[in-house]
């Protein structure tokens, strides 16, 4: 069927954002649309939190404010429009109850994505909301009217508002290719140059990607270029067949990037016992000795590192598996002391944008009204989401930044200037 329609709001992406701003801007006064060039809704949603959906935090706003970065002020607006508690009561008021789990994270009890996606689209239908699939959009132009054209090559749609929720790069067989960004140039807005942020870090070691499946917990991982720690995060972390990954890898794999592109050299150091200093791990492995001399090193070893660490522990300590544990001498006491507080290895790279969780980069947050999310630059255009340069790390942040962005700009996109008038 032909296209040739007039909305008062266009919303562009069918994401989280994208359907929390269509559902707020729908009141029984006007027209809004949800434009989306995949065949269905949520491609994205539907594979975040490993299939279970992150939905939010449990932390206080001044939190997840502080886990943004120094740029996170500019979410103490919207969050209080629509803040973490309010996402829960969003969806448990529509029969979605949510549990917390370790780290403060907010799940559906269902333990599936699909069920945060139906909801909002059941909301979406309730309220009217036209959703349109199949919608590639080529160009979006605004008249001598003040209408937005959005044409996507055949047909073209008329709207007073459009709101650009179109997502970042990362994770581009979901649809987020960067449309957005050309979008907002073309209305003359900065969009910072996109990188991956929340993306796996590769290390080239053949020891070491046979280490692939190892989750380590508990453990203390920094990162040095040129002598010094640039970041470091205590938690859980994953050996791959490719390198590393897990909650605090990803969480520091952008300042990674930016290193390795800076051309500097990045070593990764694991503290294995953290919660242990030197001389009390010492005492600990000499009990662990005295308490059964004649045990092989190799057994000495399982009572202080997980079983598919051992083989690279020998290893890289040179220490013969079958020798008794009695007989270690200073030396080889000192070199296991060494790695089990000093894991090292060099990181080779990271992952590509494609593989990203999160993309850093998009339109500069000074360039949008942190109230609104109106753009400074052109009237009755919006932002929501991630094409918004602002991620934060995992843990239910940044799909929390999406529907509270994506609802702030929803309410003042629903708002009809003085004047208001039909095409």
């Amino acid at each position: 069927m032909k296209l040739n329609m007039f909305y008062d709001v266009a919303v562009i992406g069918a994401g989280p954002a994208g359907m929390m701003a269509a559902i707020t801007a729908k009141n029984d006064n006007n027209r809004i649309c949800l434009l989306e060039k995949n065949s269905t809704a949520g491609k994205k949603l539907l594979i975040s939190g490993k299939g279970r959906c992150n939905v939010t935090t449990s932390k206080d706003i001044h939190e997840i404010v502080k886990a943004f970065g120094e740029n996170g002020k500019f979410l103490y607006s919207v969050l209080s429009q629509f803040s973490n508690q309010d996402v829960i009561n969003f969806f448990e008021s529509r029969g979605i109850t949510l549990k917390e789990e370790r780290g403060d994270r907010m799940f559906p009890v269902s333990n599936k994505s699909s069920s945060i996606l139906y909801c909002l689209l059941k909301e979406l239908i309730k309220k009217g909301v036209d959703l349109i699939y199949n919608f590639a959009i080529k160009k979006i132009t605004k008249d001598n009217n003040n209408y937005f054209k959005i044409n996507n090559g055949k047909d073209c749609i008329l709207s007073r508002k459009v709101i650009i929720a179109t997502g970042g790069k990362s994770y581009p067989q979901t649809g987020s290719t960067g449309d957005g960004y050309r979008f907002a140039e073309s209305f003359g807005h900065k969009v910072i140059k996109e990188i991956p942020a929340l993306v796996p870090l590769i290390v080239i070691n053949r020891d070491l990607n046979r280490l692939a499946g190892l989750s380590l917990k508990n453990v203390e991982l920094k990162f040095i270029s040129n002598g010094e720690v640039f970041a470091h995060e205590f938690g859980e972390m994953l050996f791959t067949h490719k390198g590393i990954s897990g909650p605090i890898v990803l969480k520091m794999s952008k300042k990674v990037y930016q290193e390795l592109a800076g051309g500097n050299v990045v070593t990764a150091i694991i503290d294995l016992k953290p919660k242990l200093d030197e001389a009390t791990l010492k005492k600990r492995i000499i009990s662990e000795i005295q308490i059964a001399p004649k045990k092989e090193y190799q057994t000495l070893l399982t009572t202080l590192l997980p079983k598919l660490l051992i083989p690279y522990a020998i290893h890289i300590t040179q220490i013969d598996k079958h020798q008794q544990s009695s007989t270690l001498n200073k030396t080889q006491t000192a070199s296991l002391l060494f790695f089990l507080k000093n894991f090292s290895f060099k990181i080779d790279g990271v992952e590509s944008i494609d593989n990203a969780i999160v993309t850093h980069g998009g339109v500069n947050i000074i360039e949008i009204d942190r109230k609104t999310m109106e753009s400074k630059i052109t009237p009755g255009l919006y932002f929501a989401g991630e094409i918004i340069c602002l991620d934060g790390p995992t843990g239910g942040f940044n799909m929390q930044k999406a529907f509270s962005t994506g609802y702030a700009a929803g309410k003042s996109a629903s708002v009809k200037p003085r004047g208001f008038g039909v095409v």
